[in-house]
């Protein structure tokens, strides 16, 4: 049932793709985010190894695309950010096709197919300009990406449910397989569906019988027997097999860069069970086991509350278009929209985790647009008030404008700016805090910020516990002993954790070992003349297990051996971030944990103001306490799930 594209259909079909990407390039900033955005950003531009699952399909053609976008000199952040878009973009050029295909499908008349074009493009726009698409196109993520490989995924099934061409299973796999090496978990959830794309007839009316008697012996097999007959299909293992291949290509190539080692690299996969091991999720594996009753109960009304937000003003056309498809009794389309998103949703509540979450929900909320697509239809047919839709989705930009435009958030730039206010000349800096320490390495491994310093994450090891040395090669040589004699006992103890996140100090001769390495750091600081300076959540840890003498001074958002200046205490207490003001912090669950970095700093001011009577800026502190506390109380009002304020 091949019906040509009109010319009315060939602009809707650009519109889709140049409207949003116009709305993104718009909205975005040359600036890094919270959470992973720097951790991906330094990995594309090292070519090295990213957190688990290693997301070599991103990875891969990030990098393809950054290296050809620095030949015209476009800078690797804002290169990145425009990545994200356009992978965001070019999957609502590719729903438009198979949302319109869908339509002319279910209802092949000439009215129909005239109107199905505009219907897509107004789906696909919705879904596109969405909060929470909009939100992570305009961020160095896999998400966008994701987005990317299920618009493919879906676009191969739809096109080959009309014709069994080649070309239609070659991107089906291909999609399935980009998703694989990418953020398989969504992915996979998705497999159990596929088969349903392979029935004939899945988009179209169930056939009225005038007979109930002959309507039960003339119907079509059921599902069940539909959905088995599907799993004898050749055509369909060949598909999986192309997705096998595919994945195991992109996988492979992630095996053979593992062979090497980079100045930063989440773990190094260079065997065969460490590759299993990153593939499988690592160290993350926890975030299903460690919820609580109390978190999911959090987190469902959270998640209800995305769904609809991300819907929108066309929530209505939503329930429209279940109550159409029910009508129409085209169940088996129906089951794949809501059981694909409610197992998503389900696994989401159980997920420990906020930092994120929303992105999970992507996909789902993908393939949900496929119900507000027969909503919007069944309102042209029946009302043919057409104007509505466009003015709904307008005034859905408008509003959500404001909320999703990164230029009023620049956190990379003024976080590391207040780093370097906070940090002497050569100072030794241990960071518990993910975004700082991720964000220190990218700005100077890619654009050598702040060169003279050293910054290690907390356990000091950080991700691998190569990256010392190969980042501070004369830095190590004068803690070696300490350092291996640590990481040995830490392989004994851990294996896993050497060469990965986490640092389970769980005897006492691995606390032992630490303190030592800790106290053998602070010791060749100071014979080397550097201020050895820790963030406030390493302080205080530091502090409870006695690893230091926990008499310090503060320089800016850091303790330190030694007195800071009294500008970058200045520069601390006044505050004055521009991210602090943006309405994008209240959607950020990234920032979470910096508030709560900050009120500890100001904790720490307060207690050193007090302690040297120093009465002008303990007020400063205690009033940009208060601000900070109040930002936290707001913030919670919209996260709710994630933390609590007392």
């Amino acid at each position: 049932m091949n019906k040509a594209l009109n010319k009315t259909d060939l602009l809707l079909a650009i519109l889709s793709f140049t409207f949003p990407f116009a709305l993104y390039i718009v909205t975005s900033a040359n600036t890094l985010m919270f959470d992973d955005s720097a951790e991906f950003a330094t990995v594309i531009s090292l070519g090295s190894i990213a957190h688990p699952p290693g997301t070599p399909a991103y990875i891969l053609i990030a990098m393809m695309w950054e290296s050809l976008s620095s030949m015209i000199g476009a800078p690797v952040i804002l290169s990145l950010t425009y990545f994200s878009g356009f992978c965001i973009s070019l999957a609502s050029f590719l729903l438009f096709l198979s949302f319109r295909k869908i339509l002319v499908l279910s209802n092949p008349n000439e009215m129909e197919v005239n109107r199905a074009g505009w219907v897509a493009f107004f789906t696909a726009l919705a879904f596109a300009v969405g909060p929470t698409t909009w939100a992570w196109a305009n961020n160095i993520e896999v998400y966008a990406f994701q987005c990317l490989a299920m618009a493919i995924t879906l676009f191969g099934l739809v096109y080959y449910n009309d014709q069994h061409a080649l070309k239609n299973l070659f991107l089906a796999g291909f999609g399935i397989a980009l998703g694989f090496s990418n953020h398989h978990v969504t992915m996979v959830f998705f497999l159990p569906f596929v088969p349903f794309f392979f029935i004939p007839q899945l988009f179209e009316i169930a056939k009225k019988e005038n007979s109930p008697k002959k309507k039960t012996k003339e119907a079509r097999k059921s599902f069940f027997i539909e959905y088995l007959n599907v799993l004898g299909n050749k055509k369909f293992w060949l598909m999986a097999g192309i997705a096998g291949v595919c994945t195991l290509a992109f996988y492979g190539w992630l095996f053979i860069r593992a062979q090497n080692e980079y100045l930063f690299m989440f773990s190094k996969p260079d065997t065969l069970d460490a590759l299993f091991f990153h593939v499988r999720g690592g160290a993350y594996t926890k975030n299903l086991t460690d919820t609580s009753k109390a978190i999911i109960s959090a987190r469902v009304p959270f998640f209800l509350k995305l769904t609809m937000m991300q819907i929108g003003l066309l929530v209505p056309f939503l329930f429209l278009g279940i109550y159409s498809l029910i009508k129409r009794k085209q169940t088996a389309l129906l089951l794949v929209i809501l059981s694909y998103f409610f197992i998503l949703f389900i696994y989401q509540i159980n997920n420990n985790q906020w930092a994120s979450t929303d992105a999970y929900m992507l996909l789902p909320f993908m393939v949900l647009m496929i119900a507000v697509l027969f909503g919007i239809r069944e309102f042209f047919t029946k009302w043919k008030l057409t104007f509505i839709i466009p003015i709904l989705l307008i005034v859905s930009v408008v509003l959500n404008f404001s909320s999703h435009n990164r230029k009023t958030y620049p956190v990379g730039k003024e976080l590391m700016q207040l780093l370097d206010k906070s940090c002497p000349q050569n100072s030794v800096v241990l960071i518990s805090d993910w975004t700082t320490v991720m964000l220190y390495n990218y700005y100077r491994l890619v654009e050598n910020f702040r060169p003279d310093l050293i910054v290690l994450n907390y356990d000091i090891k950080f991700t691998h516990y190569r990256i010392l040395p190969l980042q501070y090669p004369k830095f190590y040589k004068a803690i070696a002993s300490d350092y291996d004699a640590f990481i040995d006992e830490l392989r004994k103890e851990h294996p896993y954790q050497v060469i990965t996140t986490g640092c389970d100090l769980s005897t006492v001769r691995l606390m032992d070992l630490f303190k030592k390495l800790v106290g053998r750091i602070e010791t060749v600081s100071k014979n080397e003349n550097r201020a050895f300076l820790t963030d406030p959540r390493a302080h205080v840890f530091y502090m409870n297990q006695k690893i230091y003498n926990p008499n310090r001074y503060v320089s800016g958002c850091f303790m330190s051996t030694v007195p800071g200046d009294s500008s970058s205490s200045n520069y601390f207490l006044d505050m004055d971030f521009k991210f602090l003001k943006s309405p994008l912090l209240f959607e950020d669950a990234g920032a979470l944990d910096k508030l709560v970095d900050f009120q500890a700093m100001l904790d720490q001011h307060s207690a050193f103001y007090k302690a040297n009577s120093d009465i002008q800026r303990l007020a400063r502190s205690e009033s940009t306490h208060t601000r900070i506390m109040k930002l936290q109380r707001e913030m919670k009002k919209s996260m709710s799930f994630a933390y609590k304020i007392k």
